[in-house]
């Protein structure tokens, strides 16, 4: 693959859309992406085939691009206008959307017609978010998390999990509550890599050596 794209126009925002150019030469496009809850912001549509067509298909420059526009107009927004344009604009044949379970097992297997995606995947979150891993206390005084890593989550912990967001334009999850959060080591396969560490309120020399 290339970091090459084109733009193939314009959403009711004004914002450009940036599509990959080895997508755009390809008779068809499948787009696949798992559904679940978004580490970063909340809304009806979150991570899955809209975001795809979005961050996926916009490579580096639509990834930049669209997160500078979330701050304004919100993630959710930005993913649904632009993924209605490149579902309008681009030859998408379908998309193959997977909602896991708790133990990252596939649960839902979906096949959807461009036309559908924009429904379905809402009704596709709702049930991820239905199944997801939890915690068993809504209130906790500490959480300890023996192992946080890229290879658990974007943010190293899940923000959906622990109840910790930290992101200025999203507002903080009312449960769980946990007063501290102490994270005692990272994954191997995270390779040195502790984003996400801000939302602990302690950690272990062995974890900031690594």
């Amino acid at each position: 693959s290339s970091m090459d794209v084109e733009e193939v126009g314009k959403t009711e925002d004004g914002l450009s859309v940036f599509v990959d150019e080895n997508a755009l030469s390809a008779d068809h496009i499948v787009v696949f992406n798992r559904v679940k809850p978004h580490t970063d912001f909340r809304g009806d549509v979150e991570s899955g085939l809209l975001k795809m067509m979005t961050i996926g298909l916009g490579k580096h420059k639509g990834a930049m691009y669209y997160h500078q526009a979330a701050v304004k107009l919100s993630g959710p927004r930005v993913i649904r206008t632009v993924g209605r344009a490149v579902i309008r604009n681009c030859p998408v044949a379908l998309g193959l959307a997977v909602v896991e379970n708790a133990y990252d097992e596939t649960a839902i297997g979906s096949a959807l017609l461009p036309q559908n995606i924009e429904t379905e995947e809402g009704k596709l979150l709702t049930k991820a978010k239905e199944i997801m891993a939890k915690l068993p206390f809504q209130e906790m005084d500490l959480l300890i998390v023996d192992r946080m890593g890229k290879n658990i989550s974007g943010t190293g912990m899940d923000t959906n999990v622990v109840g910790r967001v930290m992101n200025i334009y999203t507002p903080e999850p009312e449960w769980p509550k946990i007063t501290r959060i102490f994270v005692r080591d990272l994954t191997e396969e995270t390779g040195g890599n502790a984003i996400g560490i801000g939302m602990a309120d302690f950690t272990t020399k062995r974890l900031v050596d690594k």
